[in-house]
Order: C-alpha cells, then structure tokens, then sequence
C-alpha cells in the first residue's frame, strides 16, 4: 500500500522540490498558453477554467526540452525526478499535469511536493520518485468529513460539480503515510469512499478510528434538475427540492436564500440563510433540515456541496431581462423594420410616434450609438443642454428602444460599483446614468472601460478555509457603449472628449412644438397615438435583438478626410469613423454578408461600407462633431447667439449692457446666466467693463462679436466642415455646416 522509495536526505529533498516547482511552473504556463490542453480537459470532462488555474494545473507540450540543455547536471535532476527517462525524455508528454503543494499553497511560497499526470484516456501517471505531500490537503482542515477517491481525476470532477471536500488517493492501494498524518493532525473521523477500497486501506483507516462509507460517485455527480429562475435557480435530486434565491457573491463568501422540502409536501420545509461556502454553515443547515423536514443529514449536505457549483455559475439577470421568446410575427416585423430602405427616416418617424418631437440628429445619432454596443468599439454620447431643457426626456426617448437585457442604467455611480459587476455584466450592452454628476465618482472606471475595454481591481480578504489573508482580483469584460446626461460646462475633460456631445433645441420655436405636442396628448389623437406607443418600442427592441455582432469593414477609409487643427481630433476622427460602422451595422439585413477565413480560427463575418453609408454618417458628424471642436459648452454658446441678437435688436452693436437686460431679452434664469456668463467671460467673448459686489454688472461684446458690417449677425456655431463622400471620384462632395 502507497507508493514511494527512498526517503531523500533534507537537503536532497529541498533541492528536489525545488526543482520540482520550477518544472510545476513550466507547465502551467504551457497549460495557459496551448489551445491543445483545453481539447484534452474536454475529453477529460473537465470545463471549469478557473478551477483548473487555481490548481496549477499543467500542460506537457515539449516546453520543457526547449529550455534546458541537452546535457549536464539539470538534465540528471530531472532524471532523478523522473520528469525525464532514461533516454531524456519527457515521461509525461502529452499529459494534463496536476501538482500538490505544501501546507499554504503556492500563494504562501509553499514548496511543490509532487506531479501527476493525466492521459487523455483518463489513465494516470505517478512520478516514480518517492511521494510525499497529499492533493487538495485543505479539505481535511475544513471538515472531519469529506469524500475520498481513487485518483486525482476523480477528485477533479467532484470539486467542479461543488463537493470541494474531497482528496484523492494515488490509486486504488494509494492510502500513503502522509495522508493517515494528516487525517489524525486535523482529527479526522469519518471519510466518504467514492470507489471500492481494498481491504488493506480500510484496515490503514480503521486502525486510524476513521470510519469509511462508501457512496455512489455517479450520485455524487449526479446534477439532478436545475432550472433557472428570475431571482435565482430551483434544483431537485431525487425527492429532495431546493428553491435558491438572493444569491450574493464575495471575494470568501457565497450567501443565499435556501428553501428545502420533499417532493410533494411543499407545504413542510426548512428555509434560512446559508454561507455555501462555509463548511459549517453547510453542517448546521443539513442538521437543521434534518429536524425539520426529516431528510437524512447527510444527503442534505452533499446537495449543498451540489448547490454551490451552481450557485458559483450563477449570473443575476434582472427581472425585467425575463422575457418570452419571440414569436414568428414579431421577429417578421422586426425584420421588416431593419430591411426598409429609408430605415433611418423610419426610426425619426417612430421616435415622433412615441412622443418626442423634434432633434431629428439627436435622435439618429443616439440610436446609432445605442446599437454600437455590440461592436468592438462603441460610441459614447453625452446629452448636454441647461436644467429643464429635455436632456433626460431625449434619453429616456433613445433607451426605450434597447431591450432590457442589453441595458444598465443607473442615478448614481461610486468610484468602485463598476469593479465588482459580474465578469460579463457590462460586455455589449448600454450603460446609462441619468446625470454625469452620479458618475462623477466613476470616472476613472467609465474611461478604462472605454480605453482598454476591461476593469480589474484585487482586493484582499480572509480565506474561508485557512482564515488567512489572500489576494482576490474582480475583473469586468467591455467593450460597452456609454450614456450620460449633464448640465455641467465644467465637466471633467479627460472624461468628455471620450463623447459625442448632443445638445438640445432650447430655441422658443422648439418649445412651441413641444408644447404643441403636449396638449395633443389630452386629445382622442393622442390617446389614439398612445396605444401605437408599446407596439413600436416591442418592434425596435427585437429588431435591435436581430443585429448579430457582426465585424464592419471600410473599404473607403483611405479617401476620407477629417479637420486635423486640434490634438483633440485624434479622438474625434475615432468618433466619426464610429458613426459609419454604426449606419453600416445598422443596415446589414440589406447587405451581403461576407467571411473572411483565418488559418486555425473560426471564420470571421462582416459587412462592408458603402458610400450611402458615409454621407449619412457625413451629415450627422457635420451637426454633433461640430460641437466637439468648440471650446464653449453648448448652453454658452446659446448664451452668445442670444447676446448677439439682443445687441442687434437694442442698438445696431454697440451697447453696455447689464445682467438686467440680458434676463429680460432671453428669460433665462439668474443662475444659469451667471454660470453662463462667468463661462463667455473666462473665455473672452464679453469682458466685464464695471461691476462689483453691490453695483450692477455691466458686459460688452468681445471685437469681431458684434454687428458685421452688412448689418448681420455672425451665427458663431462651430462647424465641421471637409468631411468628403468617395462616390464622385471626379467631384468629390464635400459635406458641412
């Protein structure tokens, strides 16, 4: 019984480990690094990743023999190991290696005290150096009871179902001295035998005081029914029902909700709140259930082990992402929608349809930025106007047609709530706050989402295993589209040139169309218009469902142009090439879709650009990219268009003029114009020629901002101009304000 050889002097053994682990480490990486290992855990049955990295789990590619000569004294160490043969060659080649460690593993610096190898058959290699150490050790820490089976295969399979208290013999006859050790360290009384054992290693247990009872490993692996549910997963092994809710997940703990009652007689149940993770919050919930419901303890709690491997697996979808599939009728008008000709018109109709009136631009360009969340590079869109001035009904227009599934949306953000979403929580949908100063705190995270399409903090924490501290890392997948409303002109600039900026109509013909609009809403047309409303918003969101993710190639790039003045357009170019993709993605149901084939992947599919495409792009670029370049907020800018006119009006262009006027010319309120004019003054568009505390301001138009010579009005409106449409190649088109 057990296996091993020469007991290796204590220095012979620290060089031995020693070199053990840095062969460990090779593998690992090898395992990281080679597409084959994954094709043999498959075979293998194993799919957890995670698990296996946090294994140390190794892959035998041939790295090894690349690193190391051919001769000398490395080559014998490793001969001696029996990492190689006599011939000097890999013994383990081609084998998914599984090491062991030292008491505190390898985050503690714990030495590496043996290899295994798995076949992709499933067979089994040991090292024929002597064994010392015992896989999965932890698990005899954690519990006085645990699950024992007859390889490391085995073992690995359990912990992926979530019966992580398990260790493995090396073999049937495997039982060593170093695991009867271990289990009278911990106190170790009773062990589950997940395989047949020997009557040698029953009798190394019994003479221990460790009572053995076998169990059936295909029970053990058994899943039973798992059905998932809006607030968490209902599951049923046999005649034993769980109902599991109000999952929370930390960096040592895994809480939820756990209902338990047998088949048929829901009426009698225990429920509490659990620690999955914890062994014994486990125990006593098992014991509980036993008084209670009468089940047996001990099957209670290997469902729990079970319940955890699901609940580990479990992403929260919220409940309004529950949703019935799509009937025939519905993805048939959907598909309507997205192969009409004059999509883009029909969008502006329907928006108009739903109640908002007006930013025929606006509208299309947030559309297009909404749908951008599921390519690679999404756009972002800032809604900026004064308080009052529709930036969240223009918002709440644009978000309407996003299905749920696809959207986050939030009043407040704080500087660390993006980090701990789920992995795949924010990749290819909208995130939405409803005003920039809720995001103020996550600016930082909302940047490196948009820059490197990734967040990832470690944090430290308490093992629940061994209480001692270890390092978590939470990591948040992108890309994701972006939205955020403000009033602010002082917004943070290394965060708003990362967006397209929209601003609102505050014009006094637009607020009569508005209230216009308003008041048909009491009328029977309204109402008649109302019930069109849920129709349209259904359609929009399942044809947005339709767009499959894929990639948008360019082929007229090389002949555009974009204004080059600034540093900032760097960004800005990014922004405009997005708008094309976007118009592009957006009509792939009217195109040809097209692969491209890369040697050993899969084959990528994607529509082209054409150049109906870029003059759509062109004209909405000309209206929001225009806004970019200026370097006053669009309510200033606002501000002086409304300045000039009065100056006009009162006196041909040349007048003082005092705070007093300006609020009786514009209605604005005496907030935003002193917010407003402090900003045109800062910038200077006006000075201030006599004011201080307890005398009235008096301002004048900047040179050059007043009157022109014909009598006009300069319109002060930041253009775009140069932006070029390849279809003429003789007369290029060329587009702007």
């Amino acid at each position: 019984m057990g296996q091993g050889g020469r007991k290796p002097g204590a220095g012979e053994a620290a060089a031995r480990r020693k070199l053990l682990g840095r062969v460990a480490v090779l593998y690992h990486q090898a395992f990281l690094e080679d597409p084959r290992a994954k094709g043999v855990l498959e075979a293998l049955g194993l799919k957890d990743l995670s698990m296996l990295t946090e294994f140390k789990v190794g892959y035998v590619n041939g790295s090894l023999m690349a690193t190391i000569p051919e001769d000398g004294e490395l080559q014998e160490g490793l001969k001696a190991l029996g990492v190689l043969d006599g011939e000097g060659r890999e013994a383990l080649a081609g084998c998914v290696v599984v090491p062991w460690f030292g008491e505190g593993g390898p985050e503690e610096g714990a030495a590496c005290l043996g290899l295994a190898g798995i076949r992709e058959t499933g067979e089994e290699v040991y090292l024929p150096s002597p064994v010392e150490g015992v896989w999965n050790h932890s698990a005899a820490k954690r519990s006085k009871r645990f699950i024992m089976t007859d390889s490391i295969l085995t073992a690995l399979r359990l912990v992926q179902a979530g019966l992580v208290d398990v260790i493995p013999l090396l073999g049937k006859d495997g039982l060593t001295q170093d695991h009867l050790g271990l289990f009278a360290r911990y106190g170790v009384k009773e062990v589950a035998l997940a395989f047949e054992a020997s009557e040698a290693v029953l009798a190394a247990l019994g003479e221990e005081g460790v009572t053995a009872r076998v169990v059936s490993l295909s029970t053990l692996l058994d899943t039973g029914e798992v059905e998932r549910t809006a607030t968490g997963f209902n599951a049923a092994w046999e005649n034993r029902c769980y109902r599991v809710n109000g999952i929370e997940k930390g960096a040592v703990k895994l809480k939820a909700s756990v209902r338990v009652f047998v088949k048929g007689k829901e009426s009698r149940f225990h429920l509490d709140a659990v620690d999955l993770v914890s062994h014994r919050g486990r125990k006593t919930f098992a014991k509980d259930t036993c008084s209670v419901v009468g089940l047996s303890e001990e099957s209670v709690f290997e469902d729990l082990g079970k319940l955890l491997g699901v609940a580990e697996e479990y992403t929260a979808t919220p409940q309004a992402a529950v949703r019935a599939p799509m009937t025939e009728q519905e993805k048939a008008e959907a598909l309507a929608l997205l192969q009409d000709p004059g999509l883009l018109k029909r969008i502006q109709e329907d928006f108009t349809v739903c109640g908002y009136e007006g930013e025929e631009g606006n509208k299309l360009t947030g559309y297009l930025a909404t749908i951008s969340r599921k390519l690679e590079e999404p756009l972002a869109v800032l809604i900026q106007s004064r308080s009052a001035a529709g930036k969240s009904a223009l918002q709440d227009a644009l978000l309407q047609f996003v299905p749920p599934e696809d959207l986050e949306k939030y009043t407040r953000l704080t500087g660390q709530a993006l980090f701990y979403k789920d992995e795949n929580g924010l990749c290819h949908k909208l995130l939405a706050v409803e005003e920039e100063a809720g995001a103020r705190d996550a600016s930082y995270s909302i940047r490196n989402l948009q820059s490197s399409k990734f967040l990832s903090i470690a944090t430290t924490g308490k093992d629940a295993a061994t209480g001692k501290l270890r390092t978590t890392e939470y990591r948040v997948k992108g890309p994701v589209a972006l939205m955020l409303t403000t009033t602010s002109v002082d917004m943070d600039y290394e965060t708003q040139n990362r967006f397209i900026t929209l601003t609102i109509d505050e014009s006094k013909v637009m607020t009569e169309r508005i209230l216009t609009r308003q008041r048909e809403g009491e009328t029977l047309e309204g109402l008649k218009r109302k019930a069109q409303v849920e129709r349209i918003r259904k359609m929009h969101q399942n044809a947005q469902r339709l767009l499959k993710p894929v990639a948008v190639v360019n082929p007229y790039a090389p002949k555009l142009t974009f204004p080059a003045q600034s540093l900032r357009a760097r960004r800005d170019h990014k922004k405009y090439l997005g708008l094309i993709k976007a118009v592009a993605f957006l009509y792939q149901h009217q195109r040809e879709l097209k692969t491209y084939e890369v040697e050993g992947q899969e084959p990528i599919s994607y529509v082209e650009v054409i150049p109906e495409d870029i003059e759509q792009a062109n004209r909405l670029a000309a209206q929001v990219l225009g806004r970019t370049v200026d370097e006053l907020s669009a309510p200033g800018r606002a501000l002086l268009g409304e300045i000039q006119r009065m100056v006009k009006v009162k006196t041909g262009g040349e007048w003082h003029f005092t705070r007093k006027d300006i609020r009786a010319f514009t209605g604005w309120g005496d907030f935003q114009l002193k917010t407003h004019l402090g900003e045109l003054e800062e910038l200077e568009y006006l000075w201030a020629v006599t004011g201080r505390k307890g005398k009235e301001y008096v301002y004048e138009l900047a040179e050059g901002l007043g009157a022109t010579p014909d009598g006009g009005i300069p319109s002060g409106e930041p253009k775009l101009s140069g932006l070029v449409s390849p279809e003429r190649p003789e007369g290029i088109e060329r587009v702007g304000v």
